[in-house]
């Protein structure tokens, strides 16, 4: 029996993670009387490209018995973190409501310390602390209590006192399981609004300055035609991860998270939307971003789909073309990828302020989307249109230029 799923945003210094989980299974282990090398959690070790929602985890999140989430700015970000909570949510739901009780089997704990505005509205409800978890945890989180020395202690505390809590509550709780999905994908997310939907998040649809970050790329089946190497692709299009390894979740969702922490608003979309983004974008003064793999100039449709972006409504656009240190084969063809990048976007490939090309790692791409966000609102700021709405009655009468050398006394 599966006690507990720990979900975590990717990035959070998974190998603490790791640790954590182990020590936690531990624990749990003694608790209910198992044998040590019984399987009593599940934590995603190694999600693969393309395979994003693998048999293994959907199984997992269809059985367990009580779900974990170590909350961060990133975790809330993630929308494959937000999928893993909505369809344990909603299985607590569905028994919670039928037993009428509250379970607690949902539990978010605090990875590191979040407060609103960083931490989702879905979570504010839920009580992730308690007197008997410890203060140290309250003020630190699960981080610095196993990063510091001298909170050894309180660490091992927390883990024993979670443990316990764990093991009561699934055993006073028969949750039933759930039926497991073949599709995440198309799966909703606790803390988004199917933003990767044409107007899935209409609150962002006209304020200035918002990032629709498009993806333009295609899933494994098709680029099967275009190049040998298919392990940063999946059944998505924006599953496409050109930096794995080491960074294994998808190239947008690291994106999101970096424009998040520089107070950028996102959305992201598929090349199929981007005409209606442009359109969106150059109408509010919002700005394109977009993620492009270079072998993608290979094909047809999309070079049609670039060139026709946005007709004479031409937002303001940023490029970023990754070429992994780790991915041979697109280095070896880059010259000629490279030279159909620049042909196929003309003009914007000669401004080195919004156009970024041969990325060659995940960190380096850290720095360069900050930068081109940047000079992309500094844009939006001298050419983009004013919008003002008038309030109250308009004047007819003609100015006037008073002062006192006008006084007739």
């Amino acid at each position: 029996m599966l006690y507990f799923f720990l979900s975590y945003a990717r990035g959070d210094e998974d190998e603490l993670v790791q640790r954590f989980f182990q020590d936690l299974s531990t624990e749990v282990r003694l608790l209910a009387g198992l044998p040590r090398d019984e399987v009593v959690g599940f934590v995603d070790r190694s999600i693969r490209v393309g395979e994003r929602w693998p048999r293994q985890l959907s199984e997992a999140l269809s059985t367990c018995r009580s779900f974990l989430a170590l909350m961060s700015p990133r975790y809330f970000q993630s929308r494959s973190c937000g999928q893993e909570w909505q369809v344990f949510a909603d299985r607590a739901h569905r028994y919670e409501s039928a037993a009428k009780v509250d379970s607690s089997l949902l539990k978010p704990l605090m990875w590191v310390p979040t407060a609103p505005p960083k931490m989702h509205r879905v979570a504010e409800p839920i009580q992730y602390f308690s007197d008997r978890l410890g203060d140290t945890y309250r003020q630190l989180g699960i981080r610095q209590l196993m990063r510091l020395r001298r909170l050894e202690d309180d660490y091992r505390a927390f883990t024993f006192e979670l443990a316990e809590q764990v093991v009561n509550s699934v055993e006073a709780h028969q949750l039933t399981e759930g039926v497991a999905a073949a599709d995440f994908s198309a799966l909703p997310s606790a803390f988004h609004r199917n933003v990767t939907e044409p107007g899935g998040d209409s609150g962002l649809d006209d304020k200035p300055f918002t990032t629709h970050i498009v993806v333009v790329a295609l899933p494994r089946p098709d680029m099967a035609a275009v190049r040998t190497e298919l392990d940063v692709y999946g059944d998505q299009a924006l599953d496409w991860a050109p930096y794995r390894p080491p960074l294994l979740s998808p190239l947008v969702e690291y994106a999101c998270n970096i424009a998040e922490t520089h107070s950028f608003r996102s959305r992201v979309a598929g090349l199929n939307e981007l005409a209606v983004r442009a359109a969106q974008a150059h109408q509010h003064n919002q700005i394109i971003v977009l993620l492009v793999d270079a072998w993608v100039t290979q094909v047809d449709e999309v070079q049609r789909a670039l060139t026709s972006r946005g007709g004479d409504r031409v937002p303001i656009t940023a490029v970023l073309i990754p070429n992994s240190r780790d991915d041979p084969e697109t280095r070896r063809r880059w010259p000629d990828l490279s030279m159909a990048c620049r042909e196929l976007f003309g003009k914007l490939a000669n401004d080195d302020e919004l156009y970024r090309s041969a990325i060659p790692t995940h960190m380096a791409f850290g720095h360069a989307l900050p930068d081109v966000l940047e000079a992309a609102r500094n844009r939006v700021h001298s050419v983009g249109t004013v919008k003002r709405t008038l309030e109250g009655p308009v004047s007819t009468e003609h100015a006037r230029v008073d002062g006192p050398w006008m006084n007739p006394s």
